[in-house]
């Protein structure tokens, strides 16, 4: 495995943990193994990986896009991640708030269904 794989698979883990890793690697390699590896080895090897921003710092801009195009599905992933990656509960609170005004209320309504889902898993 090459070192930018590694890095994808290592930032993965930290956000999602081994057994969603485990599942997201066979569900994108039964899609395509071209794709799946160019998420883990370009988006989170790479992109994840580059100088400038730490991860949490990552994982905040990615919730907040997420809340802004109304992806409720990837949103809930990304905001087990951003509490794993040691972001608050209250943080993403504020990340609704913020976003809202900007997005609109229907986003915002949106995510918080998704931050009520993933943080009474919590």
């Amino acid at each position: 495995m090459s070192d930018v794989a590694q890095q994808g698979r290592d930032i993965r883990t930290k956000l999602f943990g081994e057994e969603s890793l485990k599942m997201a690697d066979d569900f994108l390699n039964n899609f395509d193994e071209g794709f799946a590896r160019y998420l883990n080895d370009g988006l989170f090897g790479e992109v994840w990986n580059r100088p400038g921003l730490e991860p949490k710092i990552r994982s905040f801009m990615t919730v907040a896009v997420l809340i802004a195009l109304g992806r409720a599905q990837e949103m809930r992933l990304h905001m087990r991640g951003a509490l794993n990656l040691g972001i608050t509960e209250g943080e993403l609170k504020e990340i609704i708030v913020h976003v809202s005004h900007y997005s609109g209320v229907p986003t915002a309504i949106e995510a918080i269904r998704a931050f009520s889902e993933v943080t009474a898993d919590k």
